[in-house]
């Protein structure tokens, strides 16, 4: 057959569209059932709730009130109400509200009088950065206008709060100051054209300390909330501080024009937390009195509470409003099937050192979770625990591998059946291996001889961790492991390190993706040849961005076929606790057919094989479907069609050298 020849341009653009994996990848907060104490979650994977900052507000002009949640990382989480204004229910909307960073505070305020709420937020110089609300309906959209809005200089991590404090229709502005007083800044413009004066840093002789004495100085981050909570016409004030377990409460004893913030009490609520509370009250059941939420800033179990008003005293509904799967801290998931009932179920370490167990009570298709267990099998690694299910031993039944903070890796075994997990303590430090800290175990044969080899994630408290490789040199039933090298990549210095082996690019090499605490996901391309270990040269950082990478801190990558329609879902978790879930879309995958790649059957990746391509994108010709495949041979990303991103797919491997096996799937051929 003639080959064409395409433009250099446009073949040079194609060898640029480097490897992404097949499908698209989706996220789903809440997927299916998940129960835990009894209560069906309503946001299961949305990735756990720690020191949250949070607002009240009718963001969509519905006349019901939203809850605005900021998290790590500058997430401002949108939960609309979908209840009524008697029985609030709030739904995940965005996770990040407008894609905005919204940094370490946020607030909302009608600034500009169009009826709707701006938002105000850390400017990351100190001040505060403005975004006008353009939104309309559904459809989100925060325009950036100012990261020194009214040159107020409010520093990091202090919660804000404009108040009409002298009631003349336009709103003034407040915050904390390092000495636990209130600086205060009078509007001279009006409700749509604000014009901001600095007044004082004492406003109204404030003073967040305990006993009221700046001579015991315990005060830090500051959470303002302004509000007429007593309903007497005038502005009062919360004051949260990271020193204060529960929270200074000021009532404003002058008018709505002048006012005289009096402090009343230095522990207002019914309860107390670890501190740093941020409250923001509304009106949520329609009675028209003011209830509260409260996000707890320095806590990461009960972090968001509802308070009703009932007359005056206020009545603790819920201490976690966000339903999620929440581990505390350190959610670090693993998949396998623990009981023989064809589905997978998940155990899900945290900072703890214990097992959470979620059994998949549904089928395979169809998943639904129960919580299980707080304390799986009586497991307790100390703390930190980072589980995999592997057959370790290779006798066709689950065995668990646990790291822990001690650098070291527990090996568990199975001593009952695949149909009922009895998993017996074999060794508190397998192979003696110890790294500094938080060891992260990862199970995968990385030179195709056969062995299963271990790679093992890290924290360093000297900053330089890394991944160590170390090869089974014995056998799979019996393995030894010794170690190939401390650097398995090039690794950026003070970050810990959370590796998952898999054939992300599906070229039947198995790379390496590392999950970290401050550099989200990276993907590391193997380009090692055949039967070669791959070190810190062939394990390639590439800059795609990977589903998750901005989920949190400490992120835990996993990979599973969840609904078994023959594509690996994706799940995260994270630092806050929580697992996100990323659903892999598109029909078909690789892993049901032969290596789709070898489109002329000689038994590996080739120009011929790339001029096949070549002609079924640009020049229609046969897409050589093959009737044993759900997909044609041509549609490596399982879209439904062969097009140019399939083309890039295949140049990355005729470019770049990556041959195809005959089977590209990532799976456990280790054990006979």
């Amino acid at each position: 057959m003639m080959r064409r020849l395409l433009p250099i341009w446009l073949l040079t653009a194609l060898v640029h569209l480097t490897g992404a994996a097949f499908g698209q990848y989706t996220k789903d907060w809440n997927p299916w059932p998940v129960v835990v104490d009894g209560d069906t979650l309503t946001a299961p994977y949305w990735g756990g709730v720690n020191f949250p900052k949070v607002s009240l507000v009718d963001f969509d002009g519905d006349g019901l009130v939203d809850l605005m949640v900021g998290e790590d990382k500058g997430k401002l989480g949108y939960f609309r109400n979908v209840g009524t204004a008697a029985v609030p229910e709030w739904a995940p909307q965005e996770e990040r509200l407008g894609g905005i960073d919204v940094g370490s505070w946020h607030t909302f305020c009608d600034i500009d009088a169009d009826g709707d709420p701006d938002v105000f937020c850390d400017g990351k110089n100190g001040q505060t950065a403005f975004y006008s609300n353009m939104s309309v309906g559904s459809n989100t959209v925060l325009k950036f206008e100012t990261a020194t809005f009214g040159g107020f200089q409010t520093g990091f991590n202090n919660t804000c709060d404009f108040a009409d404090i002298d009631n003349d229709n336009d709103f003034d502005f407040f915050f904390g100051g390092a000495t636990g007083e209130l600086t205060f800044y009078r509007n001279d413009g009006d409700s749509a054209n604000p014009s901001f004066v600095f007044v004082t840093n004492s406003y109204d002789s404030v003073l967040a300390f305990p006993g009221g004495s700046a001579f015991r100085p315990q005060h830090g981050f500051s959470a303002l909330h302004f509000s007429d909570i007593d309903l007497d016409g005038d502005q009062d004030l919360f004051y949260g501080d990271i020193f204060n377990f529960n929270v200074y409460f000021f009532e404003n004893f002058g008018s709505p024009v002048l006012s005289d913030l009096t402090k009343v009490s230095e522990a207002w609520m019914p309860f107390s937390t670890f501190g740093f509370n941020h409250l923001a009250s509304a009106d949520l059941d329609g009675d028209t009195d003011l209830d509260l939420v409260v996000g707890v800033g320095s806590q990461d179990i009960n972090t968001l509470y509802h308070l009703r008003n009932n007359a005056g005293t206020f009545v603790v509904l819920d201490s976690n409003i966000v339903k999620t799967i929440d581990h505390e801290s350190y959610g670090s998931p693993t998949f396998g099937d623990l009981d023989s009932d064809g589905d997978l179920d998940m155990l899900l370490g945290g900072e703890n050192g214990r097992l959470w167990h979620f059994e998949n009570v549904g089928t395979p298709a169809a998943p639904s979770f129960v919580l299980q267990s707080r304390f799986y099998k009586g497991i307790d690694v100390g703390l930190s625990s980072a589980p995999v299910l592997v057959d370790w031993d290779c006798d066709a039944d689950l065995d668990l591998l646990i790291g822990n903070d001690l650098g070291r890796i527990q090996f568990w075994r199975n001593t009952g059946s695949p149909a009922n997990f009895n998993p017996v303590l074999v060794t508190n430090q397998l192979a003696g291996i110890q790294v500094d800290q938080l060891a992260s175990p990862m199970p995968a044969d990385l030179n195709g001889d056969g062995l299963r080899d271990l790679l093992v994630g890290e924290w360093d408290f000297n900053s330089f961790a890394n991944v160590r490789l170390y090869e089974n040199t014995g056998n799979n039933p019996d393995p030894t492991l010794t170690l190939v090298t401390a650097n398995v990549i090039k690794r950026r210095a003070g970050d810990l390190t959370l590796p998952v082996v898999y054939d992300w690019d599906a070229d039947g090499k198995k790379d390496l993706i590392v999950g970290s605490r401050y550099f989200g996901l990276t993907w590391y391309r193997n380009t090692a040849a055949g039967g070669q270990f791959p070190d810190s040269n062939t394990f390639v950082a590439q800059p795609d961005t990977l589903p998750g990478y901005d989920d949190g801190y400490r992120l835990a990558l996993r990979f599973a076929d969840i609904d078994a329609d023959g594509d690996d879902d994706l799940f995260v978790g994270e630092e806050d606790g929580g697992v996100n879930f990323y659903r892999r879309d598109g029909a078909g995958t690789l892993c049901d057919c032969p290596w789709q790649a070898d489109l002329d059957g000689n038994g590996f990746t080739d120009a011929t094989d790339l001029a096949f391509v070549i002609d079924i994108v640009f020049f229609g010709q046969s897409d050589l479907q093959d009737p044993a495949c759900p997909t044609t041979r041509a549609d490596f990303d399982a879209n439904g069609f062969a097009d140019a991103t399939d083309l890039a797919f295949l140049i990355d491997h005729v470019f770049f050298g990556q041959s195809g096996p005959s089977d590209p799937c990532t799976v456990d051929t280790e054990c006979p």
